[in-house]
């Protein structure tokens, strides 16, 4: 239904300053997922004709090869969404604007429906919490929807858990959210009938966070919002999946929790000991609450860019999989893909620093123990060997140390701890404010691929003298 109205008439000035503030909330929180993207009126300059009596949230023009430019519609008002400069809206990105659209539409509908149950669930917690659920389980936003987000629920069970300590240390504890699947294992149990709500209430009872420390073990949350269990993670993951490791890397750790996710349309939320909250779904982590805010990781795409980029899927796995254990125990690194060796030695590898056969053996006798040089007499232990032949934990303690560990396209180790040659002077003057890791990066780069860790936990992909993406 369509109300049409008079520019003059008072009633469409409210309506239209209705329609405004809805548009700047979207435009906010837009803006909060996609800092450079913008938001701009189309063709309503003046005052339109026609008004809607609802947002009516609809992406009308998905982007094109040509045209990376969206347009969206809010109460039949026209608004131009635009991507970063360089940018474009993926596949996941229009599902997180479709997202934002349905939880504002569904706001302004139950701001006249008052006796509607899921009304104060739907303002509680943060308008970005409700996003992301939004985001995983669509139909729990629809108009239709008589019962308020689980997802959303257990959220901001978590976020209150993170204000709580435990014997003086921080609280970390999870859930596994029953899909609307099958449950495949043998003797999966019923909820017992005097099962508690999972809801933020529930972290009151100090006890509660004894049972589940989010790592190995997670609450088992049924279909209708009960807290039915206490799970192994490992043990579900072994019998509900039918892979060892996730189709797509994810931290050591939480490999468990991401192949929990894998069928059944379960949802995995887990409060990490850095405070940091992890949803996985479908087999992956889709997103990463830190630093206040919420990250969209979408690692399928991010590492399919990656493979691509290192030509050899095996190694591509291998070190994407290091720098997400690197992430997740907030130590910093650099791995690097050399193109051609010989091109990089002396220009971003010291030959010093290089662990082939024709590299100096050993430091020169005048150096003292602690001169920077005298690292080489640790070189034998990492001479001539293979990254893809190392056990991950070896790997990763060689990527942990200072400068950046170096490999060639097949996978042989070059240099491990190495500092990298740049000069910082030929970078553009935006790029020379950047910290020294970033500065090596973005160098390293035009010699192969390079993942950066920050020791904030965020990874950067950086190809050909750019940073391609974050996660």
């Amino acid at each position: 239904m369509r109300i049409t109205m008079r520019p003059s008439s008072p009633s469409l000035r409210e309506g239209l300053a209705v329609a405004e503030l809805f548009a700047g909330i979207f435009r906010r929180d837009v803006l909060a997922f996609y800092p450079q993207s913008r938001l701009e009126p189309i063709g309503h300059n003046g005052v339109p004709t026609v008004l809607h009596p609802g947002p009516d949230f609809q992406i009308l023009e998905p982007p094109t090869e040509a045209e990376n430019e969206l347009e969206v519609s809010m109460f039949g008002l026209r608004y131009a969404l635009s991507p970063r400069p360089g940018g474009r809206f993926s596949s996941y990105d229009l599902r997180m604007i479709r997202a934002i659209g349905a939880v504002l539409s569904l706001r302004y509908h139950h701001l006249f429906q008052v006796a509607h149950l899921s009304r104060i669930e739907l303002f509680r917690g943060g308008s970005e919490d409700h996003y992301v659920a939004a985001f995983v389980e669509p139909q729990g936003y629809a108009p239709t929807t008589a019962k308020p987000s689980r997802i959303a629920s257990t959220i901001l069970t978590l976020r209150t858990a993170a204000l709580s300590t435990y014997e003086n240390r921080r609280v970390s504890t999870g859930a596994l959210l029953l899909g609307p699947g099958d449950d495949p294992r043998p003797a999966a149990s019923p909820t017992p009938p005097d099962a508690l709500d999972y809801v933020a209430e529930l972290t009151s009872l100090k006890s509660i966070h004894r049972l589940c420390d989010g790592g190995r073990t997670l609450f088992l949350v049924d279909r209708d919002g009960k807290l039915a269990d206490i799970i192994d993670v490992e043990r579900w993951a072994t019998e509900t999946s039918t892979s060892e490791a996730p189709a797509i890397p994810c931290a050591r750790i939480y490999s468990a929790h991401a192949r929990a996710t894998q069928s059944g349309g379960h949802i995995c939320l887990v409060l990490s000991p850095n405070q940091e909250i992890k949803l996985f779904a479908g087999g992956l982590q889709a997103f990463a609450f830190a630093h206040g805010r919420w990250r969209i990781l979408d690692p399928a795409a991010k590492f399919a860019v990656w493979e691509a980029a290192t030509s050899q899927p095996k190694l591509a796995r291998i070190l994407f999989q290091t720098a997400l254990d690197l992430a997740e125990s907030r130590h910093g690194g650099l791995l690097v893909v050399v193109n051609e060796v010989e091109e990089a030695i002396d220009r971003l590898i010291a030959r010093h620093d290089m662990l082939t056969p024709e590299a100096p053996l050993g430091p020169p006798r005048e150096l003292t123990p602690g001169d920077p040089l005298a690292k080489r007499t640790l070189h034998y232990l990492a001479r001539n060997r293979d990254v893809t032949e190392l056990a991950p934990a070896v790997l990763e303690a060689l990527a942990g140390l200072d400068g950046a560990l170096a490999t060639d396209r097949e996978g042989k180790l070059l240099a491990f701890g190495a500092i990298l040659r740049h000069d910082a002077s030929s970078l553009p003057s935006p790029t020379t404010a950047e910290g020294a890791r970033t500065t090596a990066a973005l160098v390293a780069s035009k010699f192969g691929p390079v993942l950066k860790v920050s020791e904030d936990g965020v990874i950067s992909c950086f190809l050909n003298g750019a940073r391609v993406w974050d996660l």
